[in-house]
């Protein structure tokens, strides 16, 4: 059984289903919220919704909404768009110009995208499931019946006086999604070291004073539980939320800083290395990870959580669109993201000198093996891997970024933030816990300061535009990849050493033997290039050069002229 909740009103223009938002008329509709038996006192039971035109730009469309709770708490929204953004589907090309959030108790928060100087609209499809929406087509002031927060409305009043204006004392966040410098847990290192290098080391959650620290260093994403949101609530950052019980539903969904609750899918290439069939193919590698991924990526712990914390969310689906993969094997990288259309993070551990147990000789391995003459440079080591996340990144229009571990010389961190920014990264990282690989607190902080004030004198624009320095695209056999770790192993697999033969007879050696040479020339005459695969329906049209490697060995070069025509 289920009963009407309480009723609000909810201003809409007359024509709040017109395509010009200059003809609307300012107008009030009310609607009660269709609720189950004995809702949690989280639940919207009624929405006051108001859109009018805008006294200063007629042709931008002010939407209010006050949104009454079952236990009487109310939320407030504003929003300014060039349309009606409640009308089903969206008119294209409609824009977010400002957003204002007041929650119950506190004061309004506008977010700001810091590029653009707009609006930054929240992550969880924002129009598609946290706005009102019209369950069917619109045919008069505004939808009689719709769905808001997963659950129905009925609209009950309609009334021609409305009035919007924006609150006063507007606390302005102005908020960077393009570069989210964060670290990987909710606590550090105790500051005491540890008795042996074999040794792990103590730690401790962060404190309100850790985040001031952390903050002022430039650092704008973190991990944190029920108390340690209080010490970040309202500053301009993002958080994923780790508590167990969510506590501020639903206007957490509605703040642009709140990410979910998951920061990354772990390693997905590392977990799998030793778990492929002994004569699976590359190809079989790929649709491994490919399953792996899809797996553990339902994207539904936050709905999970609020679920058993009794909370009915409805039809909400609520899954987390932003999850990047944090991986060691970045040579996958287009593969993990064909699944995972958001983002891959390399975790960097740069270690130059010969002898080390990770990849600091991968330059020299490369040239002994593949007969190259790559200089031996930290920029081309940390290009190496970076022209592996960049192109995938490019043509599946997702994001990439690095992180720091503690087995990185010191010397080599800030030069390989500050190359991956003017790349186009989108993340960088600090890796806390576990032994070598940790990132000392105190450093966290160093590295964070000298990324910050780096992007404060080296502003850059949109990275999707970053992403597409690269002329030259070098194509492998779909299913192969460059190596990424010092055995020369693809996909960090001995299953797939350099020896082992495919169909044709050649090893994956022969193969990648061209690609590895191209790749030498590009970074011995500092020419950017990519590393794709030859997935079906590969756009190559941006590059100027491509070089196409088979999986029987050939290689084939195309150009294209000045006037766009492609030449062998």
């Amino acid at each position: 059984m289920k009963k009407l909740g309480l009723c609000a009103i909810v201003a809409v223009s007359a024509a709040a289903c017109s395509v010009t938002p200059g003809a609307v008329q300012p107008v009030r509709a009310v609607y009660e919220a269709v609720l189950p038996e004995n809702p949690a006192g989280s639940l919207v039971r009624s929405v006051e919704i108001t859109l009018c035109p805008d006294r200063t730009n007629p042709q931008a469309l002010w939407h209010r909404l006050v949104c009454e709770k079952h236990d009487g708490s109310r939320f407030r929204i504003w929003l300014l768009a060039t349309g009606n953004v409640l009308r089903w589907p969206v008119p294209e090309g409609v824009e977010f110009l400002r957003y204002i959030l007041e929650e119950p108790g506190k004061g309004p928060v506008e977010y700001v995208h810091q590029r653009t100087g707009r609006a930054l609209t929240p992550l969880f499809d924002f129009v598609g499931q946290l706005l009102p929406r019209a369950e069917g087509p619109c045919e008069g002031p505004l939808f009689e019946k719709g769905v808001f927060l997963g659950h129905p409305i009925v609209r009950k009043q309609v009334s021609a006086e409305a009035r919007v204006r924006p609150p006063r004392d507007i606390r302005r966040l102005l908020l960077d999604p393009d570069l989210l410098i964060g670290t990987s847990r909710n606590f550090k290192d105790d500051g005491t070291g540890r008795p042996d290098p074999n040794a792990n080391y103590g730690f401790t959650p962060f404190v309100e004073a850790d985040y001031e620290k952390m903050i002022a260093a430039g650092i704008n994403y973190f991990l944190v539980d029920e108390k340690q949101y209080e010490w970040i609530d309202g500053q301009a950052v993002f958080y994923e939320n780790y508590a167990k019980k969510p506590r501020y539903y639903p206007e957490e969904l509605f703040r642009s800083t709140f990410r979910g609750a998951n920061m990354f899918i772990d390693e997905p290439a590392c977990i799998l290395a030793g778990q492929h069939a002994r004569d699976a193919s590359p190809v079989q590698a790929a649709r491994n990870l490919q399953a792996h991924i899809r797996e553990k990526n339902n994207g539904q712990v936050y709905r999970s959580r609020l679920r058993e914390a009794g909370i009915d969310v409805g039809t909400m689906d609520l899954t987390e669109p932003a999850i990047p993969i944090w991986e060691t094997y970045v040579s996958t990288a287009y593969y993990q993201l064909e699944a995972n259309r958001y983002g891959i993070v390399q975790e960097c551990r740069w270690q130059p000198v010969q002898g080390n147990r990770s990849r600091g000789t991968m330059l020299r391995r490369l040239n002994e093996m593949f007969d190259v003459d790559i200089p031996l440079t930290p920029r081309n080591q940390f290009l190496w891997f970076y022209s592996q996340m960049i192109g995938p990144a490019r043509v599946l229009q997702c994001k990439w970024g690095m992180s720091l571990y503690g087995q990185a010389e010191p010397e080599l961190r800030v030069p390989s933030m500050e190359l991956a920014y003017d790349l186009g990264a989108s993340f960088i990282w600090f890796w806390t816990s576990d032994h070598d690989h940790h990132v000392l607190f105190t450093e966290q902080l160093e590295l964070a300061r000298a990324i910050t004030d780096y992007a404060k004198t080296h502003p850059r624009p949109d990275p999707a535009t970053l992403l597409n320095q690269a002329k030259v695209a070098i194509v492998l056999p779909y299913g192969y990849a460059m190596p990424s770790c010092f055995e020369m192993f693809m996909y960090g697999s001995y299953i797939f050493k350099m020896e082992r033969k495919n169909e044709f007879g050649l090893s994956y050696k022969e193969v990648l033997a061209p690609a590895v040479k191209e790749a030498a020339r590009c970074l011995r005459d500092d020419v950017a290039y990519d590393v794709l695969p030859a997935a079906e329906g590969l756009d190559l049209g941006g590059y100027e050069e491509v070089i196409r490697i088979g999986e029987d060995g050939s290689v084939q070069h195309s150009r294209r002229d000045s006037a766009g025509r492609v030449r062998p």
